[in-house]
């Protein structure tokens, strides 16, 4: 895990070049406390930049930039390959000879040896970009999750890449203003969904995809494996649930098993749900020994200190807890914008259970981030089917039907249902009214002069609507689970739950593993769950495979998400800086002026759920700071 950087020009020297590295690595130190490289190419016009953070092979042989020996390749990496001892036996069954014992090697031979078709054979977390001296190009690409962040922008004078876009702007390189289409998907979704982001003439490559940039001004691209074919109905071989439970109790372990290779002590994410207790249990149940556990808590009766600390009772862990108040929030909300590379409604809750276990000592620990997507824990998995099934039933008499329902609804619902009821009652409608930030009318109702500008507003949508048909469009037949799964997976946990984790971990530098986030499990679980419902009902398929069980309290409370208590500390710590967030926000023109002491006595009364306030106010302290 570490922070890269670089800049490639068109064929003449970088100016300035040392001062350049020095800006970049600067921006990136918190990434990789542990090493800062640079290579300068001998004609000065490719610069890369490497701030290490050393969790396998914490050596100096595996410092970064790193060549291969004719010095052709040269590459700059961030992230894990939890498979590069088997890759690494491949390679050199093929003639390779490896100087170090690094993941980083492999990757680099890897890619230099066969292009990024390779990489569909990689299991792990990556971004990385490497420079061709021969082709005069450089290749940058993510993993098929995008678990880890890459962004890229062209420039006057070249291209540029950060794992931030706070280092691309602290380079001088790229427009700092604010991109109307990431403001308006942010509006819609709460997160920007790739390959959007919400600044000007940046883009992050996309997960699962490669991009190649070409000195003379050409780019190549494509897709190295695409998420959205485990989920292919036709890629089903049918099993009785027993074998399937066996098989995915086997892939649970495997995964915790390949995310615990390190070289410096792992430990665990606890918050005292299925997901991350079954990460301990599974853990354990292999032969870990001496793990830490950590967790975020707070003095509201939602806390969730408890519950982990009954995990942790069970399998034995050193366990740390530590309490967060709204008036912690309010002090540290600068330094936590400052490290966010995107506007979010979630993830301050990462930033401290992040700083405690950095000051622990541990440099890497587990997530069950993505245990609800892979097992079907949200809400979504029951509602938006059902919903959708409603609609199919009632048939002609829908039009008639739907404002009596809406009735009946709380108030801030509402344009929710009317959205429902209107809609052609598809899919990815029926998600975006279960998972969406604003609906298109409260949208239309709240939008200010600047993004009122009909040619800028309609290029804004006509980029959105693209990108959220790559997102969320399927690749075939999928059960009804299986397309919840894949939408869940390709937005929510894609756009916001991996980036605000990667932001708020690394902030501290700590890396962040989500065993639940991998390709090997994904395919022994989908698409066979989705045709066996009763095994998605409290995430049993899960819970039920491990071989050392959970406490029955754990498996038994119901679901109620690692959220920080905001509602509360919206009405107390955090209400001026909520309020000054959403005044900036006006202040530019990217709301109405009306807009922030409406949606403040919207929430007060009920009529809008605490995302609201919180959403913009978060939007309007990054506008305001750009």
């Amino acid at each position: 895990m570490c922070g890269i950087a670089g800049f490639m020009t068109a064929g003449r020297p970088i100016a300035a070049p040392a001062e350049l590295a020095d800006r970049l690595a600067s921006a990136l130190a918190h990434r990789g406390p542990d090493g800062d490289g640079r290579w300068l190419s001998p004609t000065a016009d490719v610069l890369l930049v490497h701030r290490r953070l050393a969790i396998i092979d914490p050596s100096p042989a595996g410092a970064q930039p790193m060549s291969t020996a004719d010095g052709r390749h040269q590459i700059v990496f961030n992230g894990e390959i939890y498979n590069y001892l088997a890759l690494r036996r491949d390679l050199e069954q093929r003639g390779e000879r490896f100087l170090t014992g690094s993941d980083t090697e492999v990757l680099l031979r890897l890619v230099a040896g066969e292009g990024p078709a390779a990489l569909s054979r990689v299991r792990g977390m990556f971004a990385f970009a490497c420079w061709d001296r021969e082709e005069r190009a450089l290749l940058m690409a993510r993993d098929r999750f995008g678990i880890k962040p890459l962004y890229a922008a062209a420039t006057p004078t070249g291209v540029a890449f950060a794992s931030e876009i706070h280092a691309l702007l602290a380079s001088a390189l790229v427009d700092n203003r604010p991109s109307p289409a990431g403001v308006v998907a942010f509006l819609r979704w709460g997160s920007v969904p790739p390959t959007l982001t919400w600044q000007r003439d940046v883009e992050t490559i996309p997960p699962g995809g490669w991009r190649r940039f070409f000195q003379d001004g050409r780019q190549s691209g494509g897709t190295f494996a695409d998420t959205r074919d485990a989920y292919l109905s036709d890629r089903r071989r049918p099993q009785t649930a027993g074998a399937f439970r066996e098989m995915v109790g086997a892939a649970v372990r495997d995964s915790v098993q390949a995310h615990l290779v390190a070289d410096v002590p792992v430990g665990v994410f606890l918050s005292g749900g299925i997901d991350s207790s079954a990460l301990v249990s599974a853990a354990t149940s292999i032969g870990a020994a001496n793990l830490q556990t950590f967790t975020v808590g707070f003095d509201t009766p939602a806390s969730e200190a408890a519950a982990a600390q009954a995990v942790a009772s069970r399998f034995g862990t050193n366990h740390h807890a530590l309490i967060v108040s709204g008036e912690d929030v309010r002090r540290d909300l600068p330094l936590i914008l400052a490290r966010l590379d995107s506007p979010t409604i979630d993830g301050i809750n990462s930033f401290y259970v992040a700083r405690a276990v950095a000051a622990s000592g541990i440099k890497a620990v587990l997530s069950g981030m993505g245990g609800d997507e892979l097992f079907g824990g949200y809400p979504s998995f029951t509602r938006v089917p059902l919903a959708a099934a409603a609609r199919r039933t009632i048939g002609p008499l829908w039009p008639a039907v739907a404002p009596l329902a809406g009735l009946l609804l709380p108030q801030r619902l509402s344009a929710r249902w009317r959205h429902f009821a209107a809609a052609d009652g598809g899919l990815v409608e029926s998600y975006r009214v279960q998972r969406g930030f604003l609906m298109p009318e409260e949208l239309d109702a709240l939008i200010g002069p600047a993004l009122k500008d009909d040619a800028g507003r309609d290029e804004a949508n006509e980029r959105i609507d693209a990108v959220e048909r790559e997102r969320l469009e399927p690749n075939g037949d999928e059960q009804p689970s299986a397309s919840i799964a894949r939408l869940e997976s390709r937005l929510y946990l894609e756009s916001q739950l991996l980036r605000d984790i990667d932001a708020m971990s690394m902030a501290h530098g700590l890396e962040v593993r989500v065993p639940f986030v991998d390709h090997e499990i994904l395919g022994a679980v989908w698409p066979e769950l989705g045709f066996h419902p009763s095994l998605l009902k409290h995430k049993h398929l899960l819970h039920a495979t491990l071989a050392r069980p959970l406490p029955d309290e754990i498996v038994q409370r119901p679901k109620q998400g690692f959220i920080l208590p905001f509602e509360k500390w919206l009405a107390g710590d955090l209400a001026p800086v909520v309020q000054d967030g959403m005044r900036a926000l006006s202040s530019r023109g990217w709301i109405r002026p009306e807009t922030p002491d409406a949606v403040w006595r919207a929430w007060k009364s009920g009529a809008a759920h605490w995302t609201r306030p919180w959403g913009l106010g978060v939007l309007g302290l990054m506008v305001s700071a750009s």
